[in-house]
């Protein structure tokens, strides 16, 4: 299965000034298969995978020290294999054993040669663990002696690089012309679309999807990882009552966003609980990159944009066929025409956030007056960018109210409908199915329009 993220470590490898590399991402998102099946077996001569989950041994030894010296010479004699700059050096699960990441920082100081790529889906949780507890043990973070990646479900630009690479070239070519698709291409393309709307983009379950061609074997996959995910809950959480929570917070973001104030309220799960009661949840699932989390912003926005009220906010499901598995929505609706009619827009705005958060897009919502609202707002060249969100073309009435207070700017909606633009008023209609493209010029800062 490709990934657009092995250009992203190939850059690293080529890089002069190369440091060990630490990938982040959830479970499930394929980052093992792209870093030890693709990256290393097409770039390297050899390379030496250490799974420190399973690799007792290996495990215990790197425990007592972060030398980066005897890390090489333990490696040497216990796999009988010789150690040099061109061979990959693969640390997995790295949250099992946190002197493995205290070891970055030598690798780069006495090995600079050395390709070194430490990665584990609950290093971030097992670090925000370690600093709860009272212990003698010392662990620094190799601060400014690694480089970073993050890894994410594949997009929609990946689920058509493994699935119909001629429309996936069609789409690029038309974004970059700015110009509309054949009719017929727009419809093969949202038929795609809603393929991947409901299959998502964890690798398992595409991966079953392509092979078997089968919407009922990927769905139980879905439901697979969806419990681990779950049953992960367990892991470096501080209490019984915050896992209990955690599970509550995850298993009901479909409902919320579905209601129509979509901002996430516990008081909706918990009566007499506030969102401050529920912190150590959100972070859990925040920084075990399950849940992507959107900030409000309201009247005039400055930029930067940051947050301005921690306790208002929307969740979202880091993966989209995750999102319709937990809708309990049938499969059937999304690719029957009349029934497509039907579904919530709710499906294609936690679409888009996935789509903006696989290129680290922050994500941030705009609310005026009444009901005005833009489900997203970004920054490009120094402007600001309210991105509406619509399962088909509508009206974007919340733009006069948001420009009465802020700068005017190209407004972007997002919709079923083909390419356009409306000069007179300044909007760019993107059809969904190219929303990966609008991700990738605003992650680049290119001028859209």
């Amino acid at each position: 299965m490709e990934r657009i993220k092995l250009q992203e470590l190939i850059n690293w490898y080529k890089k002069k000034r190369r440091k060990p590399l630490v990938i982040w991402g959830a479970r499930q998102v394929g980052k093992t298969y792209l870093i030890k099946n693709i990256f290393a077996k097409r770039y390297f001569k050899d390379f030496l995978y250490i799974d420190l989950k399973k690799d007792d041994d290996a495990r215990n030894f790197f425990s007592t020290t972060s030398n980066a010296q005897k890390y090489l010479s333990y490696i040497e004699a216990r796999y009988n294999k010789k150690i040099t700059g061109d061979v990959l050096l693969i640390f997995d699960e790295v949250q099992q054993c946190h002197q493995v990441l205290s070891s970055l920082k030598y690798f780069k100081q006495d090995y600079p040669s050395l390709p070194v790529i430490a990665t584990g889906s609950m290093v971030r949780l097992s670090l925000r663990h370690e600093e709860t507890k009272n212990t003698n043990d010392e662990f620094l973070f190799p601060v400014g002696a690694i480089d970073s990646l993050n890894i994410y479900p594949l997009n929609f630009e990946e689920y058509l690089l493994n699935t119909n690479n001629t429309l996936l070239n069609r789409i690029k070519e038309a974004y970059k012309n700015k110009i509309p698709l054949q009719s017929y291409e727009h419809e093969l393309a949202l038929d795609s679309l809603y393929e991947f709307l409901t299959i998502g983009g964890l690798p398992e379950a595409l991966n079953i999807f392509i092979e078997d061609k089968s919407y009922v074997d990927a769905r139980n996959e879905i439901k697979n990882i969806y419990d681990n995910y779950l049953s992960d809950m367990d892991l470096y959480n501080v209490s019984n009552e915050t896992i209990l929570k955690t599970r509550n917070v995850f298993k009901n973001i479909f409902s919320q966003l579905n209601k129509e104030n979509k901002n996430f309220k516990i008081t909706q799960i918990e009566k007499g609980k506030s969102n401050r009661d529920y912190f150590n949840a959100y972070q859990w699932l925040e920084l075990a990159r399950i849940v992507y989390r959107s900030k409000r912003k309201t009247g005039k926005v400055n930029l930067p944009l940051i947050e301005e009220d921690e306790g208002t906010f929307r969740l979202y499901l880091s993966d989209i066929g995750m999102f319709t598995y937990q809708s309990k929505i049938n499969q059937a609706d999304f690719f029957v025409k009349d029934k497509r009619n039907t579904l919530s827009g709710i499906f294609y705005e936690n679409y888009v956030a996935t789509e903006l958060a696989a290129k680290d897009i922050p994500l941030f919502y705009w609310v005026g007056n009444n009901t005005n609202e833009f489900e997203f707002i970004v920054e490009n060249n120094g402007k600001l960018l309210p991105i509406d969100v619509k399962k088909s073309g509508g009206k974007l009435n919340s733009l006069e109210s948001f420009r009465k207070c802020n700068p005017k700017s190209t407004a972007i909606k997002i919709s079923t409908n083909n390419f356009g633009y409306n000069q007179e008023n300044d909007i760019l209609t993107i059809p969904l199915y190219e929303v990966f493209l609008l991700a990738d010029d605003l992650a680049n800062n290119r001028k859209i329009i």
